[in-house]
Parts: structure tokens; C-alpha cells; sequence
């Protein structure tokens, strides 16, 4: 656990009092390592530590890359540095990557919009947020709303973004912020921080936002999720919302060129294209079904044939159409036929083998002597054995003993008699 000293005051946040301000000074109060790390605490910042839902913020300090930044409970907003700043100095330039912030902020303000507005119309709470570089959701209580109830959060949100209605932060003594039509009931005793949006929302927050909803942009639900009891609702904000308009109108736009339509009818020249897509695989696959007949049929004109019985012994080529399981299957769906297969592919040997229900051929035993013999890993049932060999020669070795099995079947079954 990280022990700082007991006088040390809790860092100034002045991303509190100005989330745009990009730039600052400030006095070097402490140096630390833990665990590797090299850290800094200022008498003020303007970078945003891991909280509430929101990632850090980036940048330099002196120059030095700011890595991670954190915050214990006494409020002391600890920066983690690529290297230490100079040991002479008593003062670090902070900049903080803007990009970054502003996109955050962007984000944030669209997640307090968008909960507003699933309480707003659907009486649905917001019961978990979170916020990253790549995505943002919210999860709400019950199974995922419908298309037409989506719709109308979504007429909400953009009507508030067109009002640019002021977001303003405010600290209220925690008698004062009770009193207040909180979203959720704030749960530490001192003074609470308030984002308002004006006349939609209240909700108790320390991160970073935009100064009115018009900044938002525009806000996207990219997917409704069901999870248990709950519904994880993933959606874009600002910047993040317009590129992933820019990424769907590419994708339409390609697929409108390419199945010569246009957007009104793109549903139903992809749903015909499925249906070709589909009907063509159902005729390989009966095309394939009748080759693979066709090969079986082959295999067993050509295998010996003794006592009655049809041996099958093939090693498939990498170039075949058919899969060795199906092929196998294919083979002892006729009658009075053993059949052994293997391939060597990629450096693994595998095999399989199997006989048809009229013949006495217990192949779970024939297994036990493979693996006593030979060292194969398999399993399966009295109809069908398959495993793997370590190598292609000991594959081979294990079906002909196999076939040796199958040759004996004559005495065999004039023993059983």
C-alpha cells in the first residue's frame, strides 16, 4: 500500500474549474516510486485521474510523458511518468493531450444525456456506466427495449442537443444536494458536485464535460445487449458518432455499388443475396454428399473382401473434397463393411475408423489394443474409434493392425458360433 506523508495537502483539481483548460503550472510537493513507477503530486492539476466511470488524461509534464494518473481518498492526484522529472526543479509545465479530453468529455456528457433520457421516457434507471478509448455503455434494468422505444430516447436526446442546453457543474453541501432531483443518491457524506444539464438531468459527477449539449454532437446506440436481468446499451458520442458515420456510409455505400441498388433497397437485395448464397450451398453440399457416395462406393469395390466383409483402408490427400468423419460415415452406412482412414496434415496425424451394424467387431476393443500397442490417444464407441498418432508411421501401424483385426473377423464369428 502506497504511504504518503501525513502533511501533504490534497491537489487542487483544476479541471473542476475549467475542464478546457489545457495548460498549467504548478509546485512539485512530492516524488515517489512504487513498484517500478516513477510518480509526481502537484499542488495543482489540470490531468483527470481513473474515476467515476472515466479514464485518465494524457500529456507531458516538463516534457516527460504522463503514463497513468491516479487519486487516493485524501484527494492527492498522484501522476505516473515515462521518467523523473529533474531533481533540481520545484515547478512542472503540465499539458495535457487534448484529443483525449475532449473526447471524454464528449462522451460523458452524452452518457448523463442519454441515461436522462431512458428515465425521461422509459422509466428505465441507469444502474452501471462505463467509459473508455474505444467504447461507451450504460446497462439498465430489464430485457432490451424495442426498435420503436429506442427511437424515441433517441428523438429526446437530439431534440435536447439542438436546445444547446448549459451543462454547469456546482459543489452543494450534502443537506443542499438531497433536495435536489438527483438521478442517483449521492453516496459520500461531504460536499457533493453536481452536473446539471439544464431542466433534463441531475446527477452527482466528478468528471469532466462539455459547457452545452449542442458540444455533445450527436449521439448513436450501436447495440442493446441482454445480460441476465439487465440490458447493456452500447452507444457514441460526438467525434466517436460522426467516424462511425463515416465508417457506415463507406460500408453502404460499397455494398450499394456492388449489388447495383440503392439504400432503400439494400435490405431486400441482401436478403436475395442470402437466399442465393443459400440455395448454392445447398447444392454443393448435396453435390458433395453424392462425390462423397461416389468415393465410397469406389473404396469398397476396391477393398479385399473376406468373409463377408468389405476392408477399407485409405489415407486421405490434402487435396480431397470430402472430410475424413463424413467419408468414414458414408463408408459403414453400407453393409459388411470395416473401414480405417487416416490423414497426415500439418505435421498431426489423425485417423478413424468404423464398421457397419451387421458386423461383430467391438472397435472399442480393437482401441485398447491400439493404445497398448502403438501409444495412440483416441476414444469412442463399440461403432466408431478415432484419435491421433504421433507421427505418420505410427498411424500407419495402427491401422494395419486394424486391418489385421478386420481379416480375422472369420474366425471370429466362426467362434461366436
Amino acid at each position: 500500500m502506497l504511504t504518503l506523508p501525513q502533511n501533504l495537502p490534497p491537489t487542487r483539481k483544476l479541471y473542476w474549474q475549467d475542464p478546457y483548460r489545457r495548460s498549467f503550472t504548478a509546485r512539485i510537493l512530492h516524488r515517489l516510486e512504487d513498484a517500478g513507477r516513477i510518480g509526481v503530486i502537484l499542488n495543482r492539476t489540470c490531468f483527470y485521474p481513473t474515476g467515476g466511470g472515466q479514464p485518465h488524461d494524457l500529456g507531458t509534464l516538463s516534457g516527460v510523458q504522463v503514463l497513468d494518473v491516479t487519486s487516493d481518498e485524501a484527494g492527492h492526484i498522484i501522476h505516473w511518468l515515462e521518467a523523473p522529472l529533474p531533481d533540481e526543479a520545484d515547478e512542472a509545465h503540465g499539458e495535457i493531450l487534448w484529443s483525449r479530453r475532449y473526447d471524454f468529455m464528449q462522451q460523458h456528457s452524452g452518457q448523463h444525456l442519454l441515461s436522462a433520457a431512458f428515465q425521461e421516457v422509459l422509466y428505465r434507471p441507469t444502474i452501471g456506466f462505463h467509459l473508455s478509448e474505444s467504447s461507451v455503455t450504460i446497462d439498465l434494468p430489464g430485457p432490451p427495449p424495442d426498435e420503436k422505444s429506442v427511437n424515441r430516447v433517441l428523438d429526446f436526446v437530439q431534440k435536447a442537443i439542438a436546445e444547446a442546453r448549459p451543462i454547469t457543474a456546482r459543489l452543494y453541501p450534502l443537506d443542499e444536494a438531497v433536495r435536489l432531483p438527483l438521478r442517483k443518491a449521492p453516496t459520500v457524506a461531504g460536499p457533493i458536485r453536481v452536473v446539471t444539464i439544464d431542466g433534463l438531468d441531475w446527477s452527482a459527477c466528478g468528471g469532466t464535460h462539455v459547457r452545452n449539449t449542442a458540444e455533445i454532437g450527436h449521439v448513436v446506440i450501436t447495440k442493446l445487449e441482454r445480460r441476465g436481468d439487465q440490458t447493456r446499451v452500447t452507444f457514441l458520442a460526438g467525434g466517436r458518432a460522426f467516424q462511425d458515420h463515416l465508417a457506415r456510409l463507406n460500408v453502404t455505400n460499397a455494398l450499394m455499388s456492388r449489388l447495383s441498388t440503392n439504400m432503400d433497397d439494400l435490405p431486400a437485395a441482401v436478403e436475395r443475396l442470402q437466399a442465393q448464397v443459400k440455395e448454392s450451398l445447398r447444392s454443393v453440399r448435396q453435390a458433395k454428399e453424392l462425390l462423397t457416395r461416389a468415393e465410397a462406393q469406389r473404396l469398397i469395390a476396391e477393398a479385399p473382401h473376406t468373409g463377408g466383409v468389405d476392408v477399407v483402408y485409405h489415407i486421405l490427400d490434402s487435396d480431397e473434397l470430402w472430410d475424413m468423419e463424413t467419408l468414414l460415415k458414408t463408408l459403414i452406412s453400407f453393409p459388411s463393411v470395416v473401414a480405417m482412414l487416416g490423414t497426415f496434415r500439418d505435421g498431426r496425424a489423425r485417423w478413424i475408423a468404423g464398421r457397419s451394424q451387421n458386423v461383430p467387431l467391438d472397435m472399442l476393443d480393437s482401441l485398447t489394443e491400439l493404445k497398448s500397442a502403438f501409444g495412440v490417444q483416441g476414444g469412442g464407441t463399440v461403432d466408431v474409434i478415432q484419435g491421433v498418432a504421433p507421427d505418420f508411421d505410427t498411424m500407419q501401424k495402427a491401422l494395419h493392425l486394424l486391418q489385421a483385426f478386420a481379416f480375422d473377423l472369420p474366425t471370429l464369428i466362426s467362434d461366436m458360433e
